[in-house]
């Protein structure tokens, strides 16, 4: 066995012994298969794994925040060099009791803070390093902000936990067990001076390098100093889902096979970007972690469950350039769906910007969130029906489903199936099921099905596998007085703690989202309640009651904001959507095909006023990969133009580089073009090779404009060469090269 590849058997016997609290608080949350065991005697197993007294208080949080604030807040390169200017880092007005108050308002029950990211700066005052914030301007040196965080919290009674970052870009002495000790010394100030820390949180920076860090020692000492506390993502407590997109996995399994937590495997795969921007999901992330062909398999048992982390922002820590890309109220409510409603806990960043604030965007998102799902979740529709059950104990009936605890659980007392039905007098719309399983006694659902009685039958609803901690179905509006679930399969005798059917707020469809068109555009409005009536506007104002009422397709012939907003029969309504709408300008024709994967607006993109930021994913950039720039824009009659520019991204982590040069020919006929003006470019993308690495940060828009022109012509024709491979210097040195354009600007 290798040094650092260790089974979590290890690890938990390791932390048993210097716990100040027995590991089996609950359950047993680790079980050894013997060799003699056979597949039923493994499952019988797996169905009596249940989680430890910290991770079920864990699960029960349900919404997590994260916090990103330090000096990258400040230096966008800074996160990515040995040295950075710490001196930047001042916020003026900070209030981490906005921060804690927005974040309390959300739901969230617990915060886990950026004390130390890999930037290596200590946000406390830490006697083990000068790198730390009394080396910055902030309060004249005399700042705490992990104090000022875990007092606001406590103050607000949420729950406090700390990030702190193994990999450390600054330290000289990372790497070596100089660093390990370090680290240690790190970890006691955090968690001897703060109070009670609820979560420890690490990653494992994946860098393709293998690094000594000292989990069983950082392990051991979290254990001693902090028994109530997770160990998150590179420890035994809580594992990574596998992506930071907020999505989990629709069969999410907390019982995995004991080998689930090896370090060197999750560090290897933990923060890898592909071009999308996106961490490449590996090992962690495939369908099937835990079914009963992979446990038989196991030499032992785990209760492993999923933390489930993504921005509200595309990045981690605040950037200008994000503001028009925060998450919406609905995608956050999508992500709840897909990750508290999928047996995981949600940890959601939010990052304050320069101020030391969280943006006002951000808040609204937040308040918007809240909202939808305090109306979904505030009346059980089937909360007093007549609910029965064809096998149900005598101990445990089945009653307790409606009661609101978690902890009661109605089972059945012989084999499956067994079938649950709720029923009311009046029948009731709704588009939302909740389901919750008894996790102090194991995970144990494998297959149920629901159905809904439709005259004299029964029509499924949805089907499901897993259950967990919390299941959430959303699916289109019915109308029923009674609801059917059968259990079909478990591990063991299932034990269901909560039923509840729900009706969300109504939301607006928009047959056709924000998009450009070339003369005029009819766009159709739809509710998810089929009862709903939508009220909007058409000039960018905020809808009410009192608005236009949608019964007919709106047709607009002009750059438009149409906003719209749902009410139900039941009375809820739900939020202002937007969709915005540009009228192209001319027509362009492609002598090179555009990227299917970034086509922008297509045929419009380069024409219909819609500027990029420094974004590329963010949809007004259009890609070219390996492939140049050739269109020729058609201004529909002859017109003097007296300037002409483009607009190019460049951002080097994404291997989308500028130009090397930009042609622009003119045509009265569309075929024969004057002699191009060539316009190079002469800013070179070479990196700072004292800088590790560098490229990461590398972000800008490159503008390729003319000099004054006095030119009558019909047809202008563009080239932008794109470099085609990326550079010996780069990462991906010899793959394709991406050339990215958002307009061509004419007056």
């Amino acid at each position: 066995m290798k040094k650092y590849q260790f089974t979590l058997f290890l690890i938990l016997l390791y932390n048993f012994s210097i716990s100040q609290q027995p590991i089996y608080d609950i359950g047993q949350n680790y079980i050894s298969i013997s060799p003699t065991d056979t597949k039923a005697d493994i499952i019988e197993k797996a169905a009596k794994v249940a989680p430890s007294q910290r991770q079920y208080n864990w699960q029960k949080q349900e919404m997590t925040a994260f916090i990103h604030f330090g000096v990258k807040t400040y230096d966008d390169n800074g996160f990515y060099k040995r040295e950075t200017d710490i001196s930047l880092f001042n916020p003026k007005e900070i209030d981490v009791k906005q921060w804690v108050r927005v974040l309390k308002e959300a739901g969230m029950k617990l915060v886990v803070f950026t004390a130390k990211h890999s930037d290596g700066l200590c946000l406390w005052p830490s006697k083990y390093t000068d790198y730390n914030i009394t080396k910055t301007p902030y309060q004249n040196g005399k700042g705490d902000l992990v104090r000022d965080m875990a007092q606001a919290c406590e103050a607000a009674g949420l729950k406090f936990g700390v990030y702190i970052s193994p990999y450390d870009m600054h330290e000289p002495s990372f790497g070596t067990e100089a660093y390990n000790i370090l680290f240690k010394n790190h970890l006691t100030e955090l968690l001897t001076n703060y109070g009670p820390i609820h979560e420890v949180w690490f990653d494992g920076h994946g860098d393709g390098t293998k690094i000594p860090y000292d989990w069983e020692g950082y392990y051991s000492l979290i254990r001693k100093l902090q028994p109530e506390a997770v160990i998150a993502v590179m420890g035994p407590d809580v594992r990574w889902v596998g992506t930071e997109s907020g999505y989990g996995r629709h069969t999410e399994w907390s019982v995995l096979p004991g080998n689930a937590v090896n370090q060197d495997d999750i560090a290897a795969n933990s923060q890898q970007s592909n071009v999308e921007g996106a961490f490449v999901p590996r090992n962690l992330m495939k369908e099937d972690l835990g079914s009963r062909e992979i446990l038989e398999k196991a030499t032992s048992l785990v209760w492993y469950p999923a933390e489930i982390d993504v921005s509200i922002r595309p990045g981690w820590f605040y950037a200008q350039e994000d503001d028009h890309l925060v998450k919406s109220p609905q995608k956050l409510v999508d992500i709840y769906y897909n990750s508290v409603g999928l047996n995981g806990v949600l940890l959601l960043n939010i990052a304050p910007d320069e101020r030391g604030l969280v943006p006002e965007q951000d808040v609204k998102s937040l308040q918007g969130m809240h909202y939808l799902l305090d109306r979904t979740f505030d009346t059980n529709l089937f909360s007093n029906p007549s609910i029965t059950s064809n096998n149900q104990h005598k101990k445990h009936k089945v009653t307790t489903l409606l009661d609101g605890d978690n902890e009661s659980f109605w089972t059945p007392k012989k084999d499956l199936p067994a079938t649950v039905v709720l029923s009311t007098k009046n029948r009731q719309r709704f588009n939302t099921l909740l389901l919750q399983e008894n996790i102090i006694n194991g995970q144990r659902i494998e297959n149920f099905v629901v159905e809904i009685k439709n005259g004299s039958k029964w029509d499924t609803l949805t089907t499901g596998t897993t259950v967990g901690y919390k299941r959430l179905f959303r699916f289109d509006e019915v109308f029923t007085d009674q609801v059917r679930l059968t259990i079909t399969g478990s591990r063991g005798i299932p034990e269901l703690s909560e039923i509840g059917v729900y009706n969300a707020p109504p939301e607006v469809i928009f047959e056709k989202e924000s998009q450009s068109f070339a003369n005029n555009l009819t766009v159709e409005l739809k509710s998810t309640s089929s009862t709903a009536t939508i009220f909007y506007t058409i000039d960018g104002s905020e809808p009410t009651t009192e608005s236009a009422i949608y019964q007919n397709p709106i047709t607009i012939s002009e750059n438009s904001t149409i906003k719209a907003i749902a009410k139900s029969k039941d009375n809820k309504t739900g939020l202002v959507q937007t969709a915005t709408y540009h009228k192209a300008n001319y027509k362009v024709k492609y002598n090179e095909p555009f990227s299917k994967k970034f086509p922008g607006e297509k045929e419009l993109s380069l024409v219909d006023g819609k500027m990029g930021i420094l974004a590329y994913n963010q949809g007004n950039w259009q890609g070219f990969r390996t492939n140049n720039v050739d269109v020729v824009v058609d201004l529909g009659s002859n017109k003097t133009i007296h300037s002409l520019s483009t607009r190019y991204l460049k951002t080097i982590q994404a291997s989308i580089f500028a130009p090397e040069w930009v042609s622009y020919s003119f045509s009265e006929d569309g075929i024969h073009f004057s002699e191009p003006i060539i316009l190079k470019n002469t800013d070179g993308d070479e990196i700072d090779k004292n800088e590790i690495p560098t490229y990461h940060g590398k972000k800008s828009i490159k503008t390729f404009a003319t000099e004054k022109l006095n030119i009558t012509t019909r047809y202008i024709r563009v080239i932008a060469k794109n470099r085609s491979v990326c550079p010996e210097w780069h990462k991906n040195a010899g793959k394709e090269a991406w050339l990215f354009i958002d307009e061509v600007l004419i007056n």
